[in-house]
């Protein structure tokens, strides 16, 4: 990697632990077609991999701060990639007590917790959601129906499921600013624009 894009991503680590949303969806744009071919590759399930992903930004703008501590953040987010994608593995092998995993080192106590209330925090605005919007949501995030799926199953338009998908992201990221967590849309609504 040249100086500049160390530089350059250095600077979007900086703006990120600012709490700067555009740098975080820049970051998320140009990491996200890198990072996914190689989870792809490794667990061999897109639907996996898309969490995989989710789980990765999400925990990246929950401890945010740490960020400006990052000297290789390229460097640092494969090996995350990595780390997450081998602890998904060592959980779904059944192979002869082999283990796979490498050690997490970002997966600390307060970051644990942090994950939990917000995991539990987006089941609750999911909830709060209209009955037409939850059924949409839940048959994307749930049950990994494509757009298209969902559309002829409930008789919509792919344009209407989207239109939702996208507004149940708008409903979920409003509850949890309400209770003090400030996500990026782009990350509530990723696996829905993925499934398109």
């Amino acid at each position: 990697m040249t100086d500049n894009h160390l530089q350059s991503d250095r600077q979007l680590f900086q703006l990120i632990a600012e709490g700067n949303e555009p740098a975080f969806e820049e970051l998320f744009h140009l990491y996200v077609p890198q990072i996914e071919p190689v989870i792809l590759k490794m667990v061999k399930s897109e639907a996996v991999t898309r969490d995989i992903i989710q789980d990765i930004f999400l925990n990246l703008w929950l401890s945010r701060e740490k960020l400006a501590t990052i000297d290789t953040p390229r460097n640092w987010i494969f090996r995350i990639v990595y780390n997450r994608a081998y602890s998904w593995l060592e959980q779904q092998s059944v192979r002869n007590n082999a283990t796979m995993a490498l050690p997490d080192s970002s997966n600390d106590t307060e970051e644990s917790v942090n994950f939990a209330e917000t995991a539990r925090l987006v089941k609750q605005a999911i909830l709060q959601l209209p009955s037409q919007t939850q059924k949409i949501y839940l048959l994307s995030r749930e049950e990994g129906l494509k757009n298209a799926e969902i559309a002829e199953r409930l008789h919509l338009s792919v344009q209407t499921v989207k239109n939702t998908l996208y507004n149940a992201g708008k409903g979920i990221k409003e509850f949890l600013s309400r209770h003090g967590i400030e996500l990026p849309l782009i990350l509530i609504i990723y696996n829905y624009f993925k499934n398109s």
